[in-house]
């Protein structure tokens, strides 16, 4: 977990909102076991509004490659 990332709200239902102090680059979410289930390219933002309507009941993985190559993660469970 990475305290410039927050992924808001933590038990979400068909939105979740990603904000961050940096600008990022780009954003995955993944299931637990690994497989991505949202892939995109970010160009210069802060924050994003992730429709999540159609994953499934289950944790799942935030994970954003800011413009450095860094990488922060968070999770959020899908009710």
């Amino acid at each position: 977990m990475d305290k410039n990332l927050t992924v808001y709200p933590i038990s979400s239902g068909d939105m979740l909102s990603i904000f961050s102090n940096e600008d990022f680059g780009h954003v995955r979410i993944m299931d637990m076991s690994g497989n991505i289930v949202y892939d995109a390219t970010i160009l210069s933002s802060q924050n994003l509004q992730v429709d999540i309507a159609v994953l499934t009941r289950d944790t799942y993985i935030v994970e954003v490659e800011y413009g450095n190559k860094k990488t922060a993660r968070s999770v959020f469970v899908k009710m």
